[in-house]
């Protein structure tokens, strides 16, 4: 079988070779590095998003160097695709060395639900035990308080290129556009190097965009709304609520996404945070790929199965004490073990679809929270056996289910008008 031809702009790539090597020429050497970069910087950013190149290409331009992280991001998140197509990525080229380590900050993504810093990480040394322990973020003096998350892509002992993403639990106002990250890096070797790279937004930032649904959803009797909306460059978020009167408790929503009128889908975040709130407490907001830059006359919700188990019966009731099993559902028949501090349940391979049970929320006798500290999980040929650590306590607690494969309703469709 043939392979199919690949679009290639040759005469475009010979001219732009042309093009730089002209310039080149008339440029000072010390100049000569500044000058290519920035032009194969900008021919990239063209090729490999504005006219939608093959995936043949885009890996090529994924090796060169401030391209890697975002080449990534964009192929698993439709959103940050459109974000560049629609020239809102911001691209900073801010640079600075310390101890044989340089820092650039490559480019930054910012509306009011969150921010993406894209940087890479160069080196005379061997950077395998180089860590980055966290990333400060400052809007004037005043430090962002936000959830941080850090993308890791040290394919190469001395070059990092990677994205440190913040989600912020309230809208942010932009009171300022002057902003500077620090970077706490630790290495085994030289110890703390820290960055400071301050930087200036020029974009307008977008606002976000909120459609009223008020969409109540019954499912067997179970009944939930999904309240609104609310769709930004970074994400789109749907806010949903719980019917108190619910007889079971519902435990997630499974594929959940949003197709739009061409036929593509949106998805949840794959990398990142994809859920918000507790389940439990009525209220949570679900985060898919965004779909900002479209302007839909309707949005329809696919939500693949709803899961949910019969409310009282969400939990497993173990004593740390004795190290037992004190209480169970009756349909759940996985074998249960509790070892000083932790509790193991091994789940037949077939049983559970790929899906954790998630058993990180627990309450003790008094009512108060026994904290999760850590969680593993190993396979063998037959069992998925997930293993969850808490705090040091030896007295019961009540260890919640956070998912069980138990489908009320399957493959449920929504269109909801974009107002």
């Amino acid at each position: 079988m043939s392979k199919l031809p690949i679009d290639v702009p040759k005469k475009k790539l010979q001219q732009v070779r042309m093009d730089m090597y002209r310039k080149v020429q008339r440029e000072k050497r010390t100049k000569k590095r500044i000058v290519s970069v920035a032009i194969v910087s900008l021919f990239c950013l063209s090729l490999l998003f504005s006219i939608r190149v093959s995936p043949t290409i885009a890996s090529h331009v994924a090796k060169i160097p401030g391209f890697e992280a975002l080449v990534t991001a964009v192929s698993i998140d439709k959103g940050i695709q459109d974000i560049v197509d629609n020239e809102y990525y911001e691209e900073i080229n801010a640079m600075q060395s310390k101890n044989g380590l340089s820092i650039t900050l490559q480019g930054v993504i910012a509306d009011h639900t969150g921010f993406v810093l894209f940087y890479d990480a160069d080196s005379s040394f061997d950077i395998s035990k180089l860590y980055l322990e966290d990333v400060q973020l400052f809007q004037g003096d005043d430090e962002m308080e936000c959830g941080c998350t850090f993308l890791a892509n040290a394919d190469h002992q001395t070059h990092i290129s990677s994205l440190v993403e913040y989600n912020f639990s309230e809208p942010i106002a932009y009171t300022s556009k002057d902003f500077k990250a620090v970077f706490h890096f630790n290495d085994k070797d030289k110890g703390n190097i820290e960055f400071t790279i301050p930087f200036t937004l020029q974009k307008e930032i977008a606002q976000e965009k909120i459609i009223t649904a008020n969409r109540t959803v019954n499912v067997d009797g179970q009944k939930f709304t999904i309240t609104q909306i609310r769709r930004s460059p970074l994400k789109m978020a749907l806010d949903i609520e719980i019917d108190e009167e619910n007889t079971m408790q519902i435990l997630s929503l499974d594929d959940i996404g949003v197709v739009m009128q061409s036929g593509e889908r949106r998805e949840s975040i794959k990398n990142g945070i994809s859920k918000s709130g507790n389940i439990r407490d009525g209220k949570f907001t679900l985060y898919l790929q965004s779909d900002y830059f479209h302007d839909p006359d309707s949005l329809s919700i696919i939500i693949g199965a709803v899961q949910a188990v019969p409310k009282g019966e969400d939990f497993i009731e173990v004593d740390f004490g004795r190290n037992e099993v004190l209480t169970k559902p009756d349909y759940f028949d996985w074998d249960i073990s509790v070892t000083h501090q932790s509790v193991s349940v091994a789940v037949n391979k077939g049983d559970n679809q790929g899906r954790l049970l998630m058993l990180h929320e627990a309450v003790k006798e008094d009512g108060t929270t026994l904290e999760h500290t850590s969680s593993k999980v190993s396979r063998d040929e037959q069992y998925v056996v997930e293993t969850t650590q808490f705090q040091n306590y030896d007295g019961k607690a009540k260890i919640y289910l956070n998912y069980y494969s138990n489908p009320i309703g399957k493959n449920i469709e929504l269109m909801i008008p974009v107002q």
